[in-house]
């Protein structure tokens, strides 16, 4: 009768917890949802919903890895692709964020900050293709026949560059609107909002580039040559612990509040209608219409 090691046991305990923890997160954005679903939020959701699906999945294939060449083929494209997507998310969220912090607001099409962090976001395709070049799929010829996932040199290291590039610099600029904020920064009546702001994500890009730094540090020093049900188990905390992060980086009221009204910024240019009644009583009716995007 097979019995499972320590490796795979702590394994299938990390997947659950993150498994149990992400749902959660995820459920409180959802209900949290009581209007229309805005960028930000969507993002969110989205990425909440992929670190979701990869830990369910991860979960189901560290108990399959030994042995199973279908399954470690998996593994390796669960990391690929689910945990890359997480990943993009995580920095599509980042670059809306400093897009809101940059004051004075200009449309996201014709702001050169917006359009420089999306295209930080561009060199992925790039290490995608790395990813997929350099990959260790293996399972051992011999008893207990482990899986073996990873990347070589060639991929793992400029994943790790990239990552630890993008993540520092997020944090650097919001360390600079939290530290160094422009005239108009300081002067809005939202300034409170903005420093809040700035601080929780300055914590959110700080996680997000160790927990990334020890991900790839550990690989490298494997030379890219992990055992399967390590490598996902890893992942697996690695995004979890972003996604709540995240969470709680977001769950400012202040923040909240700010981040909407800049998104219903675009209602105030509307044209008013104004009503006169007796005794000269202007009433001003405006209809509150949710900023789509």
């Amino acid at each position: 009768m097979y019995t499972p090691d320590n490796y795979e046991i702590i394994s299938e305990i990390n997947s659950v917890a993150c498994v149990t923890a992400i749902s959660l997160i995820l459920g409180r954005k959802i209900a949290s949802v009581d209007g229309p679903i805005y960028y930000v939020r969507g993002l969110l959701i989205i990425m909440y919903s992929l670190t979701l699906a990869f830990d369910l999945i991860a979960c189901m294939l560290v108990s399959t890895n030994n042995g199973n060449y279908v399954s470690c083929m998996l593994g390796f494209f669960n990391c690929v692709i689910l945990y890359t997507s997480a990943k993009i998310a995580l920095y599509l969220y980042f670059v809306e964020k400093i897009y809101i912090l940059h004051i004075p607001k200009a449309i996201r099409l014709r702001s050169p900050i917006y359009w420089i962090g999306l295209g930080l976001l561009s060199p992925y395709i790039g290490l995608i293709i790395l990813m997929s070049l350099y990959r260790v799929t293996e399972v051992s010829n011999e008893s207990p026949y482990h899986c073996t996932i990873g990347y070589t040199l060639p991929g793992s290291v400029p994943i790790l560059c990239y990552d630890v590039l993008v993540t520092l610099s997020c944090a650097g600029i919001f360390i600079k609107c939290y530290s160094f904020p422009n005239i108009a920064q300081q002067t809005s009546h939202q300034a409170s909002s903005l420093k809040i702001m700035a601080k929780r994500n300055i914590i959110g890009s700080i996680a997000a580039c160790l927990t990334a730094t020890v991900n790839y540090a550990i690989m490298i020093a494997m030379d890219g040559r992990e055992r399967g049900l390590v490598a996902l188990s890893i992942s697996t905390l690695d995004i979890t612990i972003i996604s709540c992060v995240i969470h709680w980086v977001t769950a400012t009221t202040a923040e909240l509040q700010y981040v909407q009204t800049v998104l219903n910024k675009g209602n105030l240019d509307k044209p008013m209608k104004l009503e006169i009644k007796q005794h000269q009583e202007v009433i001003v009716l405006t209809e509150l219409t949710a900023n789509k995007f």
